[in-house]
C-alpha cells in the first residue's frame, strides 16, 4: 500500500479562485458583507405618511 498524496496547501483552490473572480467583478460572495442587501434591508417597505 502506498502513502496518500500530500495535501494541497490551498484548502479549496477552485473555490478560492472563484471568490477572487467574484470579488473583482463586484459580485456578492458568501461570508462577505453585501452592501446592496444591507441597503435593501434598511429601506422601509411602506412609506411613512
Amino acid at each position: 500500500m502506498s502513502d496518500p498524496p500530500p495535501a494541497d496547501s490551498t484548502p479549496f483552490p477552485v473555490y478560492s479562485a472563484l471568490v477572487t473572480q467574484w470579488v473583482q467583478a463586484g459580485r456578492a460572495v458568501p461570508g462577505m458583507p453585501d452592501r446592496e442587501w444591507e441597503r435593501l434591508m434598511a429601506t422601509p417597505v411602506w412609506p411613512n405618511w
